[in-house]
C-alpha cells in the first residue's frame, strides 16, 4: 500500500501539471491517506473563495470514495507511542499519529512533494517525488 500526503493529494485535486503521471504510477496499487490529511485538505478548501467551496467539498467527497482512508485510532496511537524515544518525538504529535496509522495499517511508502522532515525511524519509507511538467 502506498500513501499520499496532503501535498500530493492537493496537486491531484487541483489538476497540477504532472499529476496524471502520479496516477499512472499508482495504477493497480492500493492508495491510502489518513483522516488527518483529509481534515487538512478541508481546511485548505474552506480558506479559498466562497464560490468554489461547494466544488472543493464535492472533490473531497469523491476522493474519499476512491482511496483508502486510515483512521487515527488506538492502534495508530500505540504504534506512534512505540516510536517515542527513537526520534519520533522530533515530529509534531499529529505527524507521529499519521505515521503510526500508516505503519499500523501495513503501508510501505508515503509519497510527498515536500522535503522529508526529521520524523524518526518508521517502517514506512518517505519518498519525495516531483511533478514532471510537460514542455
Amino acid at each position: 500500500m502506498k500513501a499520499l500526503d496532503s501535498s500530493v493529494l492537493l496537486a491531484l485535486l487541483e489538476g497540477e501539471a504532472g499529476a496524471r503521471e502520479i496516477q499512472r504510477r499508482l495504477r493497480g496499487v492500493e492508495v491510502a491517506t489518513t483522516e488527518a490529511n483529509l481534515l487538512e485538505l478541508a481546511y485548505i478548501a474552506a480558506q479559498g473563495p466562497e464560490r468554489h467551496r461547494g466544488a472543493r467539498k464535492e472533490a473531497l467527497t469523491r476522493l474519499r470514495r476512491k482511496i483508502t482512508i486510515l483512521p487515527i485510532d488506538g492502534r495508530a496511537s500505540e504504534t506512534a507511542a512505540h516510536h517515542i524515544g527513537k526520534g519520533a518525538e522530533a515530529a509534531p504529535p499529529l505527524v507521529s499519529a499519521m505515521m503510526g496509522a500508516l505503519e499500523a495499517s501495513g503501508c510501505d511508502e508515503l509519497l510527498t512533494l515536500e522535503p522529508p522532515a526529521s520524523i524518526g525511524k518508521w517502517r514506512v519509507r518517505v519518498t519525495r517525488i516531483s511533478l514532471h511538467h510537460p514542455k
